[in-house]
């Protein structure tokens, strides 16, 4: 049986430094999570090209990044998603090292995600293209129920939730669903993901993402969101730290100081870290620690560069 499978948008990740956030006459809000259309793509792109300096081509895609992270610390993993019939796609598909691909599919164009950073802030800007045309078979369902955990981020467009929430009702109960919505489902609100928080076992967010889903403050909300299905919620909040909340108990986790080159796909690192400690059966906040550790590593290096592997899961086991 499989550790993990990730459903989400497969993106090749573009990432620029620029003098600031703003660019083609708009100002993107630090910490953003926005998508725009292929007219705004072009004017953007050009922008860049003039005023930008990319500083890493990377394959990206939230769900695809927290697996990468786990088959890099020796996790036997996979990926359901959909890419282009390009070079960028070839890009994606090459660049997943030992996650499984066999259940990525072709079509069209391959999502971009522009990653904009400036000094420490950075803002990401999301192009779905093939993405929008995902679709789940009975073979997928298959391929899902041989893994212990299904972990699921998310895509832009209405017909891709709908299939996830198919995924949701569809694999067998005895498979952890894990659950990350990032800032594009948190902005559709509890309403739009009500039916995968009833299925969800773990809910990983960030404490905007709580903000914008329950309107109270990252600590009420966390709180409130265990009322609606989950039984373990994680708040990640950047530089103060993270929390595990559950019924029984609330965990305060330290943040690790580090050196800030590129916050893109922290969050996602975290993931990786957390759900590596549940595989591993160790108690909540061990698995905050480990996450809170590789998610600081990470953003220390550009992309995936930073990303942990095999000797970061074994040094800290030997440690702790």
């Amino acid at each position: 049986m499989r550790d993990a499978v990730g459903v989400g948008a497969l993106n090749v990740d573009l990432i620029y430094s620029v003098p600031d956030l703003t660019i083609a006459g708009r100002k993107y809000v630090p910490g953003a999570e926005v998508f725009e259309d292929e007219n705004q793509f072009h004017r953007i792109k050009s922008e860049l090209d003039k005023n930008g300096k990319i500083m890493k081509k990377s394959a990206g895609g939230s769900a695809a990044n927290t697996m990468f992270a786990m088959a890099r610390m020796g996790f036997d993993v996979g990926i359901l998603g959909i890419v282009g019939n390009d070079d960028h796609g070839d890009f994606i598909v090459e660049s997943m090292g030992n996650v499984d691909k066999g259940h990525v599919k072709r079509f069209n164009m391959t999502g971009i995600c522009i990653s904009l950073i400036s000094g420490e802030e950075r803002s990401l800007i999301i192009f779905p293209n093939a993405n929008d045309h995902f679709q789940v078979s009975d073979e997928d369902i298959n391929y899902l129920n041989d893994a212990k955990i299904v972990h699921m981020t998310s895509f832009v467009h209405d017909n891709a939730l709908k299939e996830q929430e198919k995924i949701a009702k569809r694999i067998d109960a005895k498979i952890m669903l894990s659950f990350d919505p990032g800032e594009i489902y948190a902005r559709r609100g509890l309403k739009a993901i009500k039916s995968l928080l009833r299925r969800c076992d773990i809910m990983l967010l960030s404490a905007r993402e709580v903000e914008m889903l329950t309107s109270l403050d990252p600590i009420e909300g966390s709180r409130s969101l265990l009322e609606s299905g989950p039984a373990i919620v994680v708040c990640k909040m950047g530089g103060k730290g993270s929390m595990i909340f559950t019924e029984a108990d609330e965990i305060n986790i330290k943040p690790i100081e580090t050196n800030v080159v590129d916050k893109t796909g922290a969050g996602d690192v975290y993931d990786a870290g957390f759900l590596a400690g549940i595989l591993r059966n160790w108690p909540l906040e061990k698995c905050g620690n480990f996450a809170s550790l590789v998610a600081a590593r990470s953003i220390a290096e550009y992309g995936r560069d930073g990303y942990p592997d095999e000797r970061s899961i074994s040094m800290y086991e030997g440690v702790h």
